[in-house]
């Protein structure tokens, strides 16, 4: 019974696989045409399946030259419908060749399985770029993460976003040739751990968007191939490491909307590579330590939603500064005064504002104008000298 199904499954491919030859290239193995079509990929009978022009479904492949059969090396599955889905049986039939595969926006495909479930582990070890994006690929359990990535040394690009990952970062990665990883939009907590930063080989860090805690790892200096770090929306605590300066590739900096505090390190500005500084909304003090000259060769320069912060007016100017008040003579940030009433200042804290700057008018601290206390000197002084009249006339009597 099953050599008869297979006869009859070659049997039908015959033609399609002829007609790819007669266009000049070799045809497809005929089980990996068997695990696309089970996939969904729906390419006219005499297009090229791997074509990306021939089919614009869920599923696109691209393919090798190879001979006598080329092999599928890439899978797409972007904007599923509700009736896709993976069977172990076809990712098998394909994992020999298939080093990129990719689910983007695909939410019956993986339903809501760990990758081991749907990835066979010659496809695992084989891989070497995994994306799976805007899709649940969680089941809940802390090492879900560790899984994922156990046995794939080959892997080079790892992308997991938005797919509903929890549970901590692995202690151990089996990826020693990862350069490229996105683990943003997920609920991973925990701090980031040291053995984070023996992937010698990354370029590129996003850990954006999770609910990790605790400081930056000193360590991260070590890995000296980064030209993108991205730790925004965390709960990141503690200062900017005095190792980063030692990345000499670094562009893109980004710590925003975390709980990062004390001074800014002024090292940051000895950074010739660095193009994106991205240091809002977290709780630093003191005075912003850049120059005009350094924030203008910057793409991207951001520190609003710092309240202890400041910057120097003889340095930088408030369209750079956007968002941050200038420092007084002491080094804290004036505070504006409110728009429908004159503002208090204190006899021992000066915002280090000009003496002319002030109404000449009034006093600054919100007492009598000069005029009106000259009157009442002068009629006090007019009632003393009547007083005094009076009682020389009496003594004189």
């Amino acid at each position: 019974m099953a050599a008869t199904t297979v006869l009859a499954t070659c049997a039908l491919l015959l033609p399609l696989l002829a007609s790819i030859s007669l266009a000049g290239a070799a045809p497809l193995d005929p089980q990996q045409l068997v695990a696309l079509r089970a996939l969904g990929l729906r390419a006219h009978h005499r297009a090229d399946p791997c074509d990306d022009d021939a089919n614009g479904g869920a599923v696109t492949a691209s393919c090798d030259a190879g001979v006598p059969f080329r092999r599928v090396t890439s899978l797409v599955l972007a904007n599923c419908s509700g009736t896709t889905s993976v069977s172990a049986g076809a990712l098998e039939a394909l994992a020999p060749s298939l080093r990129a595969l990719a689910f983007s926006d695909c939410p019956a495909s993986p339903p809501r399985l760990l990758l081991r479930r749907i990835a066979p582990p010659p496809l695992r070890r084989n891989l070497t770029e995994l994306t799976v994006a805007d899709t649940p690929l969680a089941t809940g359990s802390p090492s879900e993460l560790a899984v994922v990535v156990s046995h794939m040394d080959h892997l080079t690009r790892l992308t997991l976003s938005n797919a509903n990952l929890s549970g901590f970062l692995p202690h151990h990665w089996h990826c020693p040739n990862l350069t490229h990883l996105d683990l943003s939009g997920n609920r991973i907590t925990g701090a980031i751990p040291e053995t984070l930063t023996l992937l010698s080989a990354i370029t590129n860090l996003n850990l954006s968007s999770n609910d990790l805690n605790g400081d930056i790892p000193t360590s991260i200096g070590d890995l000296i191939s980064l030209t993108t770090i991205d730790l925004s929306n965390n709960s990141i605590s503690g200062g900017i490491p005095d190792t980063v300066p030692t990345l000499p590739e670094l562009e893109v900096l980004n710590l925003g909307s975390n709980r990062l505090n004390g001074s800014i390190p002024s090292f940051l500005a000895e950074m010739r590579g660095l193009k994106e500084l991205n240091l809002e909304n977290n709780d630093f003090d003191g005075m912003v330590p850049f120059t005009a000259k350094f924030v203008a060769r910057l793409r991207v320069f951001r520190v609003a939603g710092n309240p202890k912060l400041c910057y120097n007016r003889s340095g930088l100017s408030a369209e750079v500064a956007v968002g941050v008040a200038p420092c007084d003579k002491y080094g804290f940030p004036v505070t504006a005064p409110p728009a429908t009433a004159r503002s208090e200042r204190s006899a021992d804290y000066d915002d280090g504002a000009k003496d002319g700057d002030a109404d000449d008018g009034a006093d600054t601290r919100g007492g009598p104008s000069a005029v009106v206390l000259g009157v009442a000197i002068g009629l006090s002084c007019l009632a003393f000298a009547v007083i005094l009249l009076v009682c020389l006339c009496k003594v004189c009597r």
